[in-house]
């Protein structure tokens, strides 16, 4: 279960890059690996009924538990139970938020529809999720990930920047606090991708930053105002 502090972070670069369009409506997104619902729902509550949401689901016993918790928030969701690296039934949403599952794909089959397919051995499950998540956003859309924090110095890590130099733009790398991980494997970064669209242009400056202790409050505004400071001049 992706905790609720991390939740309220996606949420809160969700609301900053999309400020204008829920000051006049409602967003739609996706989750392609939902898992228990948390991280979804704690952004649509959030986002205050602005958000038309859908996600996805492998696991029979994980998305009974997304169901019942949007039941029980009383927030919307369209499910789908499905292996989320096969074909989507879903039409192009503006966002997609997704704590990305880790490690490697075993269905060599499935991965060879991907251009991340790994030459050698198993591809990552998480660069795979990666593609499929800009192939259901919308041109100029944005993907709002927990990565982990080893993510550019994997062994597929080459084709990986391959990938996101032609087909997206990266907007921010937020490195989380250590403190919130068990281990230094299992530490995450927030990583946000716009996909790339021809009436748009890239960010002059990519946001790298690093969320404090959250328990530290006067450290915190100091981030956010970075953040504020940086989206000004972007």
């Amino acid at each position: 279960m992706t905790p609720d502090s991390l939740g309220l972070l996606i949420g809160y670069f969700v609301e900053q890059f999309f400020d204008s369009q829920l000051a006049e409506g409602k967003i739609n997104v996706l989750d392609p690996a939902v898992g228990t619902g948390n991280l979804l729902i704690t952004v649509m509550n959030l986002l205050n009924g602005k958000v038309n949401a859908s996600a996805v689901e492998v696991d029979e016993l994980l998305i009974r538990l997304a169901a019942a918790t949007a039941d029980l928030v009383n927030q919307p969701v369209e499910l789908y139970r499905q292996d989320a690296l096969e074909k989507l039934l879903i039409d192009p949403v503006d966002a997609v938020i997704c704590d990305l599952p880790v490690g490697y794909y075993p269905n060599d089959e499935v991965a060879l529809d991907y251009e991340l397919c790994a030459t050698e051995g198993m591809s990552y499950s998480h660069h795979l999720f990666i593609e499929q998540s800009m192939n259901h956003l919308k041109p100029g859309g944005f993907g709002f990930f927990l990565v982990p924090g080893n993510l550019f110095e994997s062994e597929q890590a080459k084709q990986l920047h391959k990938y996101l130099k032609q087909h997206t733009w990266i907007q921010a790398v937020i490195q989380l606090p250590e403190g919130i991980f068990s281990s230094k494997a299992h530490e995450k970064s927030i990583l946000i991708l716009q996909k790339q669209s021809e009436a748009l242009r890239a960010p002059r400056e990519v946001l790298l930053a690093k969320v404090p202790n959250m328990s530290n409050k006067q450290a915190l505004a100091m981030f956010f105002e970075k953040v504020q400071i940086w989206k000004k001049q972007k």
